[in-house]
This record gives C-alpha cells, sequence and structure tokens, in this order.
C-alpha cells in the first residue's frame, strides 16, 4: 500500500500539480475525480483549444497564453539602412490607434535573415505595456535611432536629379546662372539627403527644377546647355531654365542675362495664333530664330508647363525661349515679355507643325 501511495504521488508531481494541492488532497482524506492544473504563468488566454470530455496526448497545446505587460514590436528596415541599427538603442514607436502619444522601445534583437520581396530585414524591439493599450497585431510606425558621425551637410531631395547612373544637383552661381554638380550621396530621410562630396555649405542649391527636366534626352540638353560659358566665362543658364531656392515649382524662374551664346536654348519673337490648354501646346507666327537658321513661320510649341499659358490668349504678342525637347518636339520653357500688342505680328509663312 505504501509503494502504490508513493507510485500516485510520484504520478501527480509528473503532471505539476502543485505541492500545495497535494498537502490538501492528502490532509483531506477523499478520494476526488478532478484536479485543478494551474497555467505556469500569468496573462491573457489567446487560444483556447480545450473542451469538457476531449482527450489529449502528451504534446498537446490545450491553451495559448501571452504576457501582455510587455510586447514585442517587429519593425522592417530596409537594406541599406540596417547598418546603422544597433541592439540595445533606444526607439519611439507610435500607434495609430493613439496619435497623441508616443512609446518607448528597445532593440533587442535584429534578425539574420533578409525578405527578398521587401529587401528588409525585421528588427525586433521589446516595449513595455503596463496598461494593456497595445494589443496584438497593431499597426505601428517606428523611428529607429542611428549613430551618426557628427554634422553632415544635406540637401533637399527634392533638389537632386537622378538619372539612374549619376546624381546632379544644380549649384546657382549668380542670379540666372547655374551650374550642374556631380554629387556623392549618403543616408537619406524623408526630406534630406546628405550630400558627401560635389558641394560646400553655403552655396544655394535648386529645390524645383525638376519638373523642367522629365525625360532623359531633356537632361542631357539641359545639363549640356547649362556647361556654356556665360558673358563672364562662368557656366551660363542657356537651356532649361531653373528655379532658385525658395521659389514656387509653377511658372517661368531667372531671367536670363543678355548677349548669352547661343546654346540648346533659342529666343524668338513672335504672336500667339492658337492655345489647346488640354494638351498644352499653342501656336505661334514667329519671326526668324538665327541660332536655327529658320525664317519666319507659323509652328506649334509645347509648353514645359501650364503656368506659362497662364497670360496668354491668341492675339497675344511674346517673346519666349524654348528647347528641342526630342527630334522634331519644341519645347518652350520661358515666357519674357507676356502681353506684346498684336502690331508685333511675324510675316507668317505656310511651314506649319515644323
Amino acid at each position: 500500500m505504501q509503494r502504490l501511495a508513493d507510485a500516485s504521488l510520484a504520478r501527480l508531481k509528473n503532471w505539476d500539480i502543485s505541492e500545495e494541492q497535494v498537502r490538501a488532497l492528502a490532509q483531506s482524506g477523499e478520494s476526488r475525480r478532478t484536479l485543478t492544473f494551474r497555467s505556469p504563468v500569468s496573462g491573457i488566454v489567446m487560444e483556447k483549444r480545450a473542451v469538457q470530455g476531449m482527450r489529449f496526448m502528451p504534446g498537446d497545446s490545450l491553451y495559448q497564453i501571452a504576457d501582455l505587460s510587455s510586447v514585442w514590436v517587429i519593425a522592417d528596415v530596409y537594406e541599406q539602412d540596417i547598418g546603422l541599427v544597433r541592439t540595445g538603442a533606444k526607439a519611439k514607436i507610435s500607434i495609430s490607434a493613439y496619435p497623441e502619444q508616443r512609446f518607448e522601445g528597445t532593440i533587442t534583437y535584429v534578425y539574420p535573415t533578409l525578405k527578398p520581396e521587401t529587401r528588409t530585414v525585421s528588427v525586433r524591439l521589446e516595449v513595455g505595456n503596463p496598461r494593456q493599450l497595445l494589443k496584438p497585431a497593431m499597426f505601428a510606425e517606428v523611428e529607429l535611432p542611428v549613430g551618426g558621425k557628427g554634422k553632415v551637410l544635406t540637401v533637399p531631395i527634392s533638389a537632386v536629379i537622378d538619372s539612374g547612373t549619376r546624381q546632379i544637383v544644380l549649384v546657382q552661381l549668380a542670379e540666372g546662372r547655374f551650374e550642374p554638380r556631380e554629387v556623392k550621396l549618403g543616408s537619406r530621410t524623408d526630406t534630406y539627403v546628405a550630400v558627401m562630396d560635389g558641394v560646400k555649405e553655403g552655396e544655394q542649391v535648386v529645390v524645383s527644377a525638376n519638373f523642367l527636366i522629365d525625360a532623359e534626352s531633356n537632361l542631357k540638353a539641359a545639363i549640356a546647355g547649362f556647361g556654356t560659358s556665360g558673358p563672364n566665362g562662368a557656366p551660363g543658364a542657356a537651356g532649361t531654365p531653373a528655379q532658385a531656392p525658395g521659389a514656387g515649382a509653377a511658372g517661368p524662374i531667372a531671367s536670363v542675362p543678355a548677349g548669352k551664346p547661343a546654346g540648346v536654348g533659342h529666343r524668338a519673337e513672335g504672336t500667339v495664333k492658337a492655345i489647346d490648354a488640354k494638351s498644352g501646346t499653342l501656336s505661334i507666327a514667329h519671326g526668324p530664330v538665327e541660332t536655327l537658321k529658320w525664317p519666319s513661320m507659323t509652328m506649334d510649341f509645347k509648353a514645359a508647363n501650364s503656368a506659362l499659358l497662364a497670360d496668354l490668349k491668341p492675339g497675344t504678342g511674346i517673346a519666349f525661349e524654348f528647347v528641342e525637347r526630342a527630334p522634331g518636339e519644341w519645347v518652350i520653357t520661358k515666357v519674357l515679355a507676356p502681353g506684346k500688342s498684336a502690331g508685333a505680328d511675324a510675316k507668317p509663312s505656310t511651314h506649319k507643325g515644323h
């Protein structure tokens, strides 16, 4: 009988019945058909598989219990930024459900594999959750700290013209004159990018010229035009005009110095014959164009942006600059003198749609 009692006691201990329950059972002297199994941890029941009367085998999961007093946040970090992330660093976390609150977590683990679909690496953060505000599967935005090397030179992202093989920034040399600089870029944020080489602190760069250079062919033409020499030997702004820092994105921008040499950009004067605002084109009867050896003619031009058409109407005399963006495609980049009288009409010819 003693061996039977010892075997029963060992079985209860193997079932993880607590010492307190075993003593209470021995002291009562009563036989009981059921016993209470207590969870080894405190938490919230996330999943319940056990039902009354079911049979389970060793290794079966009956309940899934999670301690939500501390939760994990899994953040996806882009491949180019993962080298800046360090374990133990603090991070700020924003939750859409609580936009007015900011949570703080600690980077505890950087996963060793990369997701090829998104080119990101998962980073695990541990966040305290004493008030149970954070729920599993919530969406979070994480601001991860990076180890900086001190102050760096930055420019707005919009200032960089990226052709795919190189990055260029247009630097203002003087009023109306700009120079293209090839730059080497570093880390970036949502609005700024670090410049490792190519520009110096204090130089002004163009921040809104990209809308004028919308094709690879036009990019090459614009760079060639900006590379021509101005009156003082400095690179001139012959070609697609750029915008000085702080100016708006619409309409013509910098004035072009008189007497500039002929480059990619050309100048003409004439009278507006018709305007198609939907397609952004206008028909102009213009005078001779010396840089192209054109006679007077009527032809169609395309406006670089809709703002150039704002003050124009049929019969308006204008002086304008234009470039060849693609073979046979002539684009007006700047209206120099809108509102001249219609008496400045050039003698038209039958050459239309050059």
